[in-house]
């Protein structure tokens, strides 16, 4: 080395130089504290960052910092989750007090996936994020119903008012004839069954919801994805804070429709002399006693001799929900914890008819070391149900509440619709108890790769007292009373352990693998004892050993099941530019046969993000342009277990005066026929029994437009279900009716698209919208062979189907069927052109009074001028052309409103309120008015089923009507209060005649009552 020397003047001169020079900058730094806050919270460890250096710090328990930066530095404060603010340091300053507003954007960047997560720009599949905010304030015992319209592809009926009810649920439409079509919901990580009535979970505690929808992304659960996936998670305490937070929320029903009754007794008796006379009977009206009850005459009536009773009013009350949450979350650098109670309680509409559960979630995280975190999720939750519903309130208004001992007034010894009394002698309660709990380990081996181990828990138990006293039913009459006590019990336990190694390379390359194992027992048991012939009802069900021995029936049943899994996942990033995904999942499940245990579901994704293209940015349009596709295959286990197998069964019978045991080969497994009057007998064995299989292919693109303002997400799939689990009917000679095959394949194929806009986004002012429209089209397309599955052929087109779902009493036959080349749950029967005038040729003869003027005009479809099944087709389809919502939502200050509306199209609806509605039967046909719409009254006239009864399901419902303010508060130890309204189905746009159009999958209106509008009021503290 050379060395330099300078003279010793020059030395101590750039000495002097250089301390002035520090002494000056020292001078400028400056030591700056400050405290960072979140919602009124300190907020642990916020990265606060002297910007363009290196310079750092965070915040401690207190969200207090202290750094030093010189004036004019600018200090960079952020926390994931929270938007990033950036602060000056001017002169003077020595205490700065930040709060950081909460970031949705970046909240929702981070969506849940099956065994991890990742960010939402980088996901291949179709998966959607359901906004929490969207229906907070909405009273529900479960979260399912609450979904409806939120998500492209999820279709979700409310179609029952009964306290406590569930929904039915599907996504991108029924794959599965005998099998399960329900999504899978998983909690926490803990697949935990079918969605429907996920009770057990306080909506007020979930977090997230995400819904897997392709098969890349619901493959990772194999067997049990077939249906998509409902992910949930649940709230967790974050960001070093403290929290309490209590909300209350108070609903009350009223109907929405006037109901349809009898209100003129005069009107109701004429009406009910014409239905006899027309059928050649004597009329019933005439002051005479017909089997033992006295009819008044028609001038008794209309002297007002006879009372009007109002059974509505003694029968029906207002609904009232209340339902309150109040939770603790605390969070340090070490750990968390969060503890919610909940306490929902629904009085129904039908007096003493009411549902009420108390649920308890408590979960927390601790960090044992840096790199090893202990997790656990605790739900438990106890409800009890008393049933009092379907009581008449349509009850004749002729007959008075009491007679004149003040006994409660009869018609006849088997009137036993008397609503006072089966209120007051029927018992029907259940109490239930469930537990779902998870204990995780999570450890960081080296950086970049984990391990992370899950056992799970579910307990759920239910008792279910029963007793109808012997005036309550015509069965409780003929047996002196009946008691019963049922039991249920089921555990689920299920273990999962995997690896994931995420890594960047050269920065171009981001790697994450992910593999594991998991094994899954299920076990059920029942009890049921029933016990018959008491001398009083005094004890009830709590004295069955009183009740006949002889008659005493016993039955139980158990079963278990278990699945071995073993998966993995490979997501692969180029550039940030291109993205692909790889799955694989095996399972093996002891409900198939020996030859069939294992089941393999892989999948594959592929993603380009245009935006990110050069070319691409220079258009300077799009904010984000992705593209994505993606092929996968899922599997069906959802049957019983033992299906495999030769199974042992009972049947009892009533004979010489006690019931008699036949056992043997063969069990119940269903039946059919007027009022299922057949058994149909199972319990063959199919040792080739496998899974039934969906594969499903999905092209999707996202696009963002105007610094993300606008976003577009579309998707268009094609689902194929092939293997169906179903049961087929057997020749005579096997001893057998039906078996367990795979047989049959379905298709369904569909678009989807979610447009969402944020109108206006000022400092103090938003209007944003949400768009969502869903289209599937549902084919069976193969049933298997002929003869061996047993399958009717129509006369006319040569089609082949099978009948299926409920049988109608009124027509004594099944309005639905599964046809080759139509959707399932076709409606099949007979065209009606109008009604029969007087001196009309109707176009066929009939023996039994059908061709006669005031009838329906059938339509004689292959011309043998006769009315018989030869003449039935396809009539109808109860599965919509397509699904749409609406969501605004405006926010002015502390001011929020939002509207949400629903709408289901082109869906047909069996509506069968011609015969029994007041409304209808008034229009009827007489010689005197001609109609064309509405038959004579006949009351013995046996039905066809027929396009008469279809009508069209469509319907727009002002679903949601939500207005809250939050209310400034000074108070130290309050942070928030916000006050809201929301109204619930506010008004439905329909040309349905019944009270509602929103019922199950089959498309069968069931009647009812009108749906209730809710008027919701609340209250949301925080501290």
């Amino acid at each position: 080395m050379n060395n330099f020397n300078l003279p010793s003047g020059c030395r101590r001169l750039l000495l002097l130089l250089a301390l002035l020079f520090s002494s000056i900058g020292a001078q400028a730094q400056t030591e700056i504290r400050g405290r960072v806050t979140a919602e009124g919270l300190p907020l642990v460890g916020a990265s606060i960052i002297v910007k363009g250096t290196t310079t750092g710090t965070s915040t401690d328990s207190d969200g207090k910092f202290a750094i030093q930066a010189k004036d004019g530095a600018v200090l960079s404060i952020g926390f994931i989750g929270y938007k990033t603010r950036e602060v000056a340091v001017t002169p003077g300053t020595s205490f700065l007090e930040i709060a950081l507003e909460t970031e949705e954007a970046l909240i929702d960047d981070v969506v849940v996936i099956g065994y991890g997560s990742m960010k939402k720009s980088d996901l291949t599949g179709s998966v959607v994020s359901v906004k929490m905010d969207a229906i907070k304030d909405i009273s529900s015992p479960s979260i399912e119903g609450l979904l409806q319209g939120r998500a492209a592809g999820l279709q979700v009926m409310n179609t029952s008012q009964d306290p406590g009810a569930g929904a039915v649920v599907r996504i991108r439409g029924n794959s599965s004839l005998n099998g399960s079509n329900t999504p899978l919901i998983v909690v926490d990580g803990f697949p935990i069954g079918d969605a429907g009535n996920l009770s057990q979970i306080n909506p007020s505690d979930i977090e997230s919801v995400e819904i897997l929808k392709d098969a890349s992304s619901a493959a990772i659960y194999g067997s049990r994805g077939a249906n998509g996936v409902i992910l949930i998670q649940t709230r967790r305490a974050k960001g070093g804070q403290t929290q309490v937070s209590v909300n209350h929320r108070t609903t009350i029903g009223q109907f929405s429709d006037e109901l349809n009754i009898w209100r003129n007794p005069l009107e109701m008796a004429q009406i009910a002399n014409e239905e006899l006379t027309n059928a050649g009977l004597p009329a019933l009206y005439t002051g005479q006693y017909n089997n033992g009850t006295y009819y008044p005459s028609l001038i008794e009536i209309q002297q007002g001799k006879w009372s009007n009773t109002d059974w509505a009013d003694l029968c029906l009350r207002t609904a009232v929900v209340n339902n309150t949450t109040a939770s603790l979350a605390h969070s340090t650098d070490r750990g968390s914890v969060n503890l919610s109670l909940n306490y929902f309680d629904d009085e129904g509409v039908y007096k003493k008819d009411s549902y009420r559960k108390g649920n308890i979630n408590l979960n927390g995280s601790y960090n044992l070391a840096k790199n090893f975190t202990l997790q656990t999720s605790n739900i438990f939750s106890i409800d009890k149900r008393h049933v009092n519903n379907s009581l008449e309130y349509g009850r004749n208004p002729l007959w008075p509440v009491y007679d004149e001992e003040g006994n409660y007034y009869v018609s006849s010894e088997t009137d036993f619709s008397h609503p006072l009394i089966i209120t007051e002698n029927v018992k029907n309660e259940t109490v239930g108890r469930d537990l779902i709990s998870s204990l995780a380990a999570e450890w960081e081996i080296i950086e970049g790769l984990k391990l992370r181990t899950q056992i799970n828990y579910n307990y759920s138990t239910s008792i279910q007292d029963v007793y109808n006293a012997s005036n309550t039913s015509q069965d409780a009459h003929d047996m002196d009373g009946i008691a019963q006590m049922n039991t249920t019990l089921s555990q689920d336990v299920l273990s999962e352990t995997y690896l994931t190694f995420q890594r960047t390379f050269a920065e171009r390359h981001n790697l994450t693998v992910m593999a594991g194992h998991s094994y899954d027992y299920n076990m059920a048991r029942s009890l049921s004892t029933t016990a018959y012939g008491f001398v009083n009802d005094a004890l009830g069900n709590e004295n069955m050993q009183a009740g006949n021995p002889e008659k005493n029936v016993i039955n139980n049943t158990y079963q278990n099941s278990k699945l071995l899994s073993f998966y993995g996942r490979l997501n692969y990033t180029l550039d940030d530019k291109y993205l692909f995904t790889f799955t694989m999942r095996a399972d093996g499940s002891s409900k198939f046969g020996k030859n069939n245990k294992w089941g393999y579901f892989p999948s594959g994704a592929v993603s380009w993000k245009l935006h990110n293209e050069p070319w691409m940015q220079r258009l300077n349009v799009f904010d984000e342009f992705k593209i994505r596709a993606s092929w996968g295959l899922s599997g069906n286990q959802g049957i019983s277990p033992y299906q495999t197998l030769n199974r042992y069964g009972t049947e009892k019978y009533w004979y010489a005066d006690k019931w008699q045991t036949a056992i043997g080969p063969g069990y119940e497994a269903g039946r059919e026929g007027a009022n299922d009057r057949y058994i149909l007998w199972g319990g063959i064995s199919n040792p080739d029994l496998r899974w039934e299989s969906t594969r499903q292919w999905n092209i999707g693109a996202d696009l963002a437009f105007f610094k993300r303002r606008l976003r577009l997400t579309f998707d268009y799939y094609d689902k194929y279900t092939t293997d169906l689990l179903r049961e087929k009917y057997l020749p005579l000679s096997s001893g057998y009716d039906k078996m367990w095959v795979n047989d049959g394949n379905i298709r369904n194929r569909g678009f989807e698209f979610t447009l969402e806009g944020d109108i206006i986004s000022r400092k103090n002012t938003s209007l944003s919208a949400t768009f969502i429209f869903s289209r599937n089209r549902n084919e069976v397309t193969d049933l298997g062979n002929t003869l061996s599955s047993g399958l009717n052929t129509d006369y006319l087109t040569g089609m082949q189907y099978e009948f299926c779902g409920q049988s109608l009493s009124m027509f004594n036959a099944n309005p639905s069927i599964y046809a080759i080349g139509y959707p399932m749950y076709a409606f099949y029967g007979y065209r009606v052109d109008g009604i029969i005038q007087q001196g009309e040729d109707p176009g066929f003869m009939s023996s039994d009074g059908k061709d006669q003027p005031g009838e329906f005009k059938y339509v004689d479809l292959n011309g043998d001028y006769a009315i018989d099944e030869k003449d039935r087709c396809i009539i109808g389809d109860p599965n919509p052309d397509f699904t749409a919502s609406l969501n605004l939502t405006f926010n002015y200050k502390n001011l929020d409103v939002s509207v949400f509306l629903n709408g289901v199209f082109g869906n047909d609806v069996i509506y069968n309120g011609y015969t029994y509605d007041p409304r209808i039967k008034v229009k009827r046909w007489t010689p005197d008015n001609p109609t064309n719409d509405y038959p004579r009254l006949n009351s013995t006239r046996s039905y066809l089923f027929s396009d008469y009864f279809i009508q069209d399901g469509s319907f727009v419902r002002l679903q949601n009507i939500n207005v809250g303010y939050t209310i400034p508060v000074r108070k130290a130890f309050i942070r928030s209060v916000r006050i809201f309204a929301n109204i619930e189905n506010a008004y439905t746009f329909t040309r349905f005649e019944g009270y509602d159009p929103e019922v199950g999958v089959e498309g069968i209106y069931w009647g009812g009552y009108p749906r209730l509008r809710k008027y919701t009021i609340g209250l949301d503290l925080k501290f």
